[in-house]
């Protein structure tokens, strides 16, 4: 996404969301996040990487499977929209002093929430933290120097970059730069924006280019739009190469199978010259005894010497009979076998023109009707599992590698971590971002639940420790699951689910 077109959705937001009590955030798998409001409902795709912005009906929102995020601005009012000219990103400010900020980076797009500076969570949940720092790229261009040129202006999209080439941007005065670019910032606030295709491929532009799809003032609207049709042909794209693929590999082995035919049918003409030496035996039976390995006669044109391997427990006249017997045999296998190739040819064209169908589809519904295949909806698989308690949210590791992934992935330094002790068991985590107290009735409960999730799980009582997260770390080279904690307390208590 480019710098303009994020300032205009948070321009947007400004007048739709400001004032605006937070409801609902929550996760339904792996790339989306939905934020509900009092009457506006937001969804943030970020598919492969990169971001969309969408505006759903709220009540057509999925109820089921919902995994909650971003808990401690949810019941609080934004408070301001943020944005950052030549710059891509925004920020949604809380009147809790919490901020969501987005980022427009290519496929490092992501949102991260932070109290005051401090960084708390990032979704995706695994995206890497970008630290949070006001933008050099202020509005009035102090950044830009003379030796800037266009290919450094990633905030910028295609057509706006086409322009500025072609006005001569890069060999330009300083000043002239400066005007350039604020006329083409002040103009991209204010043009209608386009969502066009070309090569079958969709964009969201300042310009028309290619075939125009449509044309929008309302920003949000545009890039509802442009997500449906761009991540509806970007599956499209997958589905097609997943499966050309699989034909591909369905016809390789294909090849395979013809080449052993070919091998075999070549070995099997072998039949002619069984008989060929069955009738030299019977034409030199004078010169054969029995109890000789093999023979070397004159062929019937006199031009060549033949060897024939013979049984030596066999009579000349057996060997020319297992002669005779074989060639037919192997005349018969040789029939069955050109009858096999003939069939591996068939389907060798019928795939070949299966894999040129499909390879010039353009629409979902004919690979579907081709392949019959179904659209899978990627659901998230958390590795923990989760036991709601006075407010807090516990985390269960489900093995060895979940307890890794819960630790690396789905904690803050300010949550707290619990462990049977002396044996194996699940990691459980008490997820605290918004650095509330916790109660001992809840680290009890937590404990509880580390103890039944273990090798005590039978004992009367078990020891449990605890301490904060940062305090837990996995040492280099360690197995799933092991862990050094450099401080922790102990608390008894009674194994339950």
């Amino acid at each position: 996404m480019h710098a303009f077109l994020i300032e205009r959705i948070a321009i947007e937001f400004r007048t739709k969301l400001v004032g605006k009590e937070l409801f609902d955030a929550f996760t339904t798998s792996k790339h989306e996040i939905n934020f509900v409001f009092d009457d506006f409902a937001l969804k943030i795709n970020f598919f492969q990487g990169l971001a969309f912005f969408q505006t759903p009906n709220i009540a057509k929102l999925q109820k089921k499977n919902r995994l909650p995020i971003f808990k401690s601005i949810v019941g609080f009012k934004v408070s301001a929209i943020d944005t950052f000219p030549f710059d891509r990103s925004f920020s949604l400010c809380f009147d809790n002093n919490e901020i969501l900020r987005f980022y427009g980076y290519g496929k490092f797009s992501q949102l991260t929430h932070y109290k005051s500076d401090e960084w708390l969570e990032n979704f995706p949940l695994k995206s890497k933290q970008i630290p949070l720092v006001e933008d050099a790229k202020d509005v009035n261009l102090t950044w830009l120097t003379e030796d800037v040129k266009v290919e450094e202006l990633k905030f910028l999209d295609y057509s706006q970059r086409m322009s500025l080439i072609a006005s001569g941007f890069d060999e330009d005065l300083i000043q002239n730069k400066k005007k350039s670019l604020i006329a083409i910032y002040r103009k991209s606030l204010n043009d209608s924006l386009f969502v066009n295709k070309i090569n079958h491929k969709y964009e969201l532009s300042f310009e028309k280019r290619g075939e125009t799809i449509s044309a929008f003032d309302s920003t949000l609207h545009a890039c509802d739009q442009f997500a449906r049709l761009y991540i509806s042909h970007q599956v499209f794209v997958q589905t097609k190469s997943s499966h050309l693929n699989t034909l591909k590999k369905e016809r390789q082995r294909i090849l395979k199978r013809l080449k052993s035919a070919q091998i075999q049918i070549k070995e099997l003409s072998n039949g002619q010259k069984y008989k060929d030496k069955a009738d030299l035996i019977m034409a030199n039976l004078w010169q054969i005894d029995k109890g000789m390995k093999e023979i070397n006669l004159p062929s019937f044109d006199g031009e060549n010497q033949v060897l024939i391997k013979l049984k030596k427990d066999l009579s000349p006249q057996d060997n020319a009979t297992r002669l005779y017997k074989k060639g037919k045999n192997e005349k018969i296998r040789l029939k069955f076998a050109n009858e096999a190739l003939n069939i591996i040819n068939q389907e060798l064209v019928k795939k070949t023109e299966e894999i040129g169908n499909v390879e010039q589809m353009n629409e979902m519904k004919d690979l579907r009707k081709e392949a019959n295949l179904k659209q899978e909806k990627h659901q998230i698989k958390l590795p923990y599992r989760v036991v709601h308690y006075e407010g807090f949210e516990i985390r269960i590791g489900k093995g060895a590698r979940e307890n890794d992934e819960l630790l690396r992935n789905f904690t803050t330094k300010f949550d707290k971590w619990l462990h049977a002790k002396d044996v194996s068991g699940s990691h459980v985590v008490i997820r605290n971002p918004s650095q509330n107290q916790i109660s001992m009735d809840v680290i009890e409960r937590a404990a509880q639940l580390a103890a039944y999730y273990s090798k005590a799980k039978n004992e009367g009582m078990a020891a449990v420790i605890y301490t904060d997260r940062k305090y837990v770390r996995k040492p280099k080279g360690a197995h799933p699951g092991m862990v050094k904690v450099d401080r922790e307390y102990t608390i008894l208590v009674e194994p339950q689910q």
